[in-house]
């Protein structure tokens, strides 16, 4: 007769470890719009900024020029936000990123140009861009607490103040 003896802490460990990243990939993000989606967007700023006489000039110069680049892009963001997500942190954990026109939020972000002290009160800065990511971490859900998200790294910004001092 075979007789075996294993620990258990180490065989939940990794059973613990492999449900954790299943639904961890679960729950990852929706993904960002298509490449081809994005190359038109673009062909149409061509377009109604009058950088082309007609509208499928843009359109052919943006996936002749363009469309490989936005499609690498895509695939490495897509490819950050897996390792992060699901190889290295927890479905707690989160990738900051702020999108254009977002109202600068100093406990979220930091100005990648200036002081955070010289933000306009009530709102008035918005956000061109992300420069750098930022984490945040899922906490709360406790007796009567409601979970709320933790910043562990601000987002890097830039506001539009900034871009119109260039």
């Amino acid at each position: 007769m075979w007789s075996v003896k294993c620990n258990s802490r180490i065989l939940e460990g990794q059973a613990i470890s492999a449900r954790w990243r299943s639904l961890t990939h679960g729950h990852l993000s929706q993904p960002p719009p298509r490449p081809t989606l994005i190359a038109q967007h673009i062909a149409d700023i061509l377009y109604i900024t009058g950088t082309f006489s007609s509208p499928q000039r843009p359109s052919d110069f943006v996936k002749a020029v363009a469309l490989n680049g936005i499609e690498t892009i895509d695939r490495l963001a897509m490819r950050l936000e897996l390792a992060f997500m699901v190889e290295v942190a927890s479905s707690d954990m989160s990738l900051i990123f702020e999108t254009p026109h977002t109202t600068f939020d100093n406990t979220r972000m930091v100005n990648e140009f200036g002081s955070n002290k010289d933000f306009a009160p009530g709102g008035r800065d918005k956000v061109v861009g992300t420069t750098e990511v930022g984490v945040g971490k899922s906490v709360g859900g406790g007796r009567g607490e409601g979970r709320h998200t933790e910043v562990l790294l601000k987002a890097k910004v830039v506001l539009e103040k900034e871009v119109e001092e260039l």
